[in-house]
């Protein structure tokens, strides 16, 4: 059984990389104020789920790919892209002040925008490599795989408590929002995506031209 010493900080460590300002906090926001609790929760469960990709590959021992500047370019230019044309589609959405949203495939939407950008985030295959060789390894010896099975289910809790919670407070303060708070967040949510979209690019230009 693994040590309370591990799983307190996994727990705690999880909850601060869900709550960290980023893509998917400000598209959970934007569809959450949209259409509700279910949207917004399902975009923090897919990049949970894309998240899970890097782990298991760190527990199958091949996050060294992390050292590849090659995929780590392309999941950057990938990733860049995406972010991109998300922040295209939330100012043109503010700009035009429309609040229809596809209802049929919605929730398989919500949940494949998550999902790529768990996968489609550099930092995450990054992460996970330094986890696998970082956090873990203080242990002194080889982690095995119940050890490092149990820190990540503990990680896995402690976002998903933080995804509970802010879909919960999106889905809720959604009904006190005026159409013109709408069209805010869109814009807002907009600019953020676009800020990140052109960062990541720019981060990743610069390493592929090292």
């Amino acid at each position: 059984m693994a040590e309370m010493g591990l799983l307190v900080p996994a727990l705690g460590l999880g909850l601060a990389y869900a709550a960290t300002p980023g893509v998917v906090n400000t598209e959970c926001i934007r569809r959450g104020m949209a259409r509700g609790f279910g949207p917004a929760f399902s975009v923090q469960i897919g990049a949970l789920l894309g998240d899970g990709v890097w782990a298991a590959l760190a527990l199958a021992g091949v996050a060294v790919l992390a050292q590849h500047e090659s995929v780590v370019a392309t999941l950057g230019l990938v990733g860049a892209l995406f972010i991109s044309r998300l922040a295209f589609t939330a100012i043109r959405e503010a700009w035009r002040g429309s609040m229809v949203r596809p209802s049929v495939r919605s929730a398989r939407g919500d949940l494949g925008i998550g999902i790529v950008f768990g996968i489609a985030n550099p930092a995450g295959l990054a992460f996970w490599a330094g986890v696998g060789g970082g956090t873990l390894a203080t242990r002194g010896s080889d982690v095995e795989i119940p050890t490092f099975a149990a820190f990540l289910l503990a990680f896995l809790a402690g976002a998903l408590c933080w995804s509970l919670g802010l879909s919960a407070l999106v889905g809720w303060g959604r009904r006190f929002a005026r159409p013109r708070v709408f069209r805010a967040i869109d814009a807002v949510c907009g600019a953020v995506l676009g800020v990140f979209g052109v960062r990541l690019l720019w981060t990743t230009v610069r390493k592929i031209g090292v």
